[in-house]
């Protein structure tokens, strides 16, 4: 991939939102669209993401889910040194962080639910940024399962994932240039 494959990227998903709107991600079953880019060029992707997503206004309102937001939200909640305390100890460090993840996770699955209640000026879309925070607790792939196997949330919407990372097979990303994924459910950029 060259350097500026992630704005062709973005164009793309762009168009996508715009031409197929009701049919991204369907194939799968979930209109997930994974947008997966160069961890180095983050600020740059978000900068265009909005600019672009901005120009779809008003017969499309992408509404964000700002993952950083919620998982600083979380760790204000249980309090920063708790959570410090609690991963840093051999005997329930990895419990903790299985808990911060279910935490988390949960907490971004809230945000998505309100996101999808409010009034839309247009045809709704979800866009999930700053997934970056989740990690080492978390990653992209548990968000996903865990919006679509939310019973209490129906994905009526396309949602977009924006993804630090590099792709490494038709169906496989690497989240963070770290951690190894598998997107079985939606459509992968």
């Amino acid at each position: 991939m060259t350097h500026n494959d992630w704005k062709w990227k973005i164009g793309e998903a762009i168009t996508r939102i715009q031409t197929r709107y009701d049919f991204i991600g369907r194939k799968t079953g979930v209109p997930f669209l994974a947008v997966v880019y160069p961890v180095s060029a983050e600020v740059a992707v978000l900068r265009e993401w909005h600019t672009q997503a901005r120009a779809l206004q008003p017969d499309i309102d992408v509404k964000t889910v700002d993952v950083l937001t919620v998982t600083q939200s979380v760790l204000s909640d249980i309090g920063v040194d708790n959570v410090v305390e609690s991963l840093t100890d051999r005997e329930w460090g990895v419990s903790a962080q299985e808990d911060l993840s279910r935490l988390w996770v949960s907490a971004i699955a809230d945000e998505v639910r309100l996101r999808m209640t409010e009034e839309s000026s247009g045809k709704p879309v979800l866009s999930i940024e700053h997934i970056s925070a989740l990690y080492p607790a978390s990653g992209p792939w548990d968000v996903m399962q865990s919006l679509w196997n939310d019973a209490e949330l129906s994905l009526d919407c396309p949602v977009i994932v924006l993804i630090p990372g590099a792709l490494t097979g038709p169906r496989h990303y690497r989240f963070l240039d770290r951690r190894d994924e598998f997107m079985y459910r939606g459509d992968l950029l």
